[in-house]
């Protein structure tokens, strides 16, 4: 047995799986980097780095709101194919605090119309399961394209903004009400 499996095999054996967040486990299952939090907006972004920024500028804009606050920390990384998003999607639509969900993305290898279509794939999957307003920010590779699908799509649920600062407002705006 090599050290790091020992190591890998001694931590395992330290998890408290009772204690553990069924929302935190149902996304470990599905491979998804989730955290839950205790606020009412729901977070989906690409990347570590932007989801930890999505958090702070939701925060923010929360302040504003009557003190509304991220509700979790989703982090889809690379790949935001229909079922990551689907996944990603039921995750948080199934916490109970969650008012309004923020998918906050920048195309860089993921092109935005692959997200676009992810979205409005995800909700097609999740059908009635999908009922809280879901604020899109798409930017970067693909943007116009990605922004073109899902006007097309026009999903009742969804709301595109362009600034990351301005959807971060509506998404507080929507889940304090």
């Amino acid at each position: 047995m090599t050290t790091l499996n020992f190591v890998m095999k001694s931590h395992l054996a330290l998890v408290d799986h009772a204690a553990a967040d069924p929302l935190e486990k149902a996304a470990k299952e599905k491979d998804l980097n989730y955290v839950k939090l205790t606020g009412e907006v729901g977070i989906i972004g690409n990347g570590a780095g932007l989801v930890m920024s999505t958090l702070d500028v939701v925060a923010y804009a929360g302040e504003k709101c009557g003190g509304v606050k991220p509700a979790n920390f989703l982090d889809i990384g690379g790949g935001a194919s229909a079922q990551v998003m689907a996944d990603g999607l039921s995750i948080i639509l199934g916490d109970k605090d969650v008012k309004s969900v923020f998918v906050n993305v920048f195309g860089g290898i993921t092109a935005c119309d692959a997200v676009a279509n992810g979205i409005v794939q995800a909700l097609e999957i999740l059908g009635p399961k999908a009922t809280k307003p879901i604020v899109v920010r798409l930017d970067g590779n693909n943007v116009a394209e990605g922004r073109r699908i899902l006007n097309e799509a026009a999903h009742p649920l969804v709301q595109q903004l362009d600034t990351m600062d301005g959807a971060a407002r509506r998404a507080a705006e929507l889940a304090a009400k």
